[in-house]
């Protein structure tokens, strides 16, 4: 049976490994933590993700999936390897270590035949310039003792199962041999492959969230601008984008998660004496600003309410940075959870699918959360969230003030509930 390792159990790895074992293939999960490793050989999901918790309990039930902390004997003894780690950017640079770490392993284990596929995102030229010959150190040859491709992860918290097997993958190997090789592993999950070269396959993975980012901030631009105007962004943006060639993203109280955060310093990082790349970093700029807007839109609030921030009683809705998952990485929330707590407030947190609270006090139901609470800021677009009772809520508020940083709630709805409702993006407060 064919043998795939896949180094690096995170939010992409895991789901990774799960869906190959689904199909049929014998994968060996490796992980430096020994927790995640018991998780997965016990059939434990640990990242909320739907389906993923069915699809793991019955791979490791039919011994397709097993886990192990020794990642050069299960590169041994696999017929592909796949390296799912994590590639931090600090300080605007890419942290490989991680990367370099999985290689060392690899090449440790490498043997004739071998397919080594990298899926982490990583600056354009890293397969070629640096896994190549890191690899080749073993004096084995790419392209004639083993294979060498760049597969970059294209998943979404909340969709990854979906996406792995439907959303369209860019193969790109370090030749042409290499290309072929990981379009025969890929295709036995996903048919809808595009072919390139291993440089190309990175760029655009960097291009495509860049992309995204640069959208935002521009949505983010425009919120801060209606605001001043007294319009409200999200109308002008339904009709903006009523052109055939227009496609404005939406706005909020910022950009989170692990790949819009960092990808474009990796892309800047081509050539960062460039003029142009100010660009992005101007978006960078722009998005990281929001949640500090968000928390000035708090103030603001309060003020005109004749309330101070300081020991006022606020509750934030949503800890994850997207709707409908629990990952927090990079949320914005921390950034506007540690800025209330900094100006004395007292700061309650809910977030029905995660414990993260980011050093506010946490509530474990929405009644608790809002009890007493001064002002509710929504930060995370939850479906559960999209279903408050205003009716209820409103009752047991000491002030009835939102602060919306995703449009969850109606504006007119929340005015027609006695509320006065502010938000990113909506140019005034509206009150009875």
């Amino acid at each position: 049976m064919f043998t795939i390792s896949v180094i690096g159990l995170g939010y992409v790895g895991l789901p990774t490994a799960v869906v190959f074992a689904s199909k049929g293939f014998n994968v060996v999960g490796v992980d430096v933590d020994a927790g995640k490793v018991e998780a997965v050989n016990s059939g434990r999901c640990y990242i909320r993700e739907p389906g993923l918790d069915v699809l793991l309990r019955d791979v490791v039930s039919k011994g397709l999936l097993r886990a192990t902390t020794d990642a050069v004997r299960a590169v041994r003894e696999s017929d592909a390897v796949v390296i799912a780690v994590p590639t931090p950017v600090r300080d605007g640079v890419a942290d490989l270590s991680y990367l370099r770490e999985a290689l060392l392993a690899v090449r440790e284990g490498l043997h004739r035949g071998l397919l080594v596929v990298i899926e982490s995102t990583i600056p354009p030229g890293t397969t070629a310039g640096f896994a190549k010959p890191l690899l080749e150190e073993s004096g084995m040859r790419a392209e004639e003792d083993f294979y060498l491709a760049h597969v970059p992860e294209r998943i979404a918290p909340g969709r990854a199962v979906e996406e792995l097997l439907n959303m369209p993958r860019v193969v790109g190997g370090v030749g042409p041999r290499s290309t072929e090789k990981a379009v025969e592993l890929y295709s036995r999950v996903n048919s809808k492959l595009l072919t390139t070269d291993a440089t190309t396959a990175e760029f655009v993975k960097l291009a495509e969230n860049t992309y995204r980012d640069l959208n935002i901030a521009y949505a983010n631009l425009l919120a801060v601008m209606a605001e001043k105007l007294g319009v409200d962004v999200y109308e002008a943006i339904r009709l903006a984008n009523t052109h055939q060639r227009v496609h404005i993203h939406i706005p909020g109280a910022g950009v989170g998660g692990p790949c819009l955060t960092k990808d474009p310093y990796m892309l800047i990082s081509i050539d960062p004496d460039f003029w142009g790349s100010e660009l992005i970093k101007i978006a960078r700029r722009i998005n990281d600003y929001m949640p500090i807007h968000t928390v000035k839109i708090v103030e603001k609030a309060l003020i005109e309410a004749e309330l101070e921030i300081k020991n006022a009683r606020i509750t934030v809705l949503g800890a994850a940075y997207k709707g409908g998952v629990g990952d927090t990485r990079e949320s914005p929330s921390k950034h506007i959870v540690e800025e209330l707590i900094k100006k004395g407030s007292k700061v309650i947190a809910y977030d029905p699918y995660t414990s993260e609270t980011f050093g506010a006090e946490r509530s474990l139901s929405l009644e608790d959360a809002v009890k007493d609470s001064d002002a509710i800021v929504i930060v995370t677009d939850h479906p559960e969230f999209k279903n408050i009772d205003l009716e209820v809520i409103g009752r047991i508020m000491r002030h009835k003030i939102i602060i919306d940083g995703r449009r969850v709630i109606e504006p007119y709805q929340a005015v027609k509930h006695g509320f006065r409702y502010y938000g990113v993006g909506f140019g005034k407060a509206y009150k009875l």
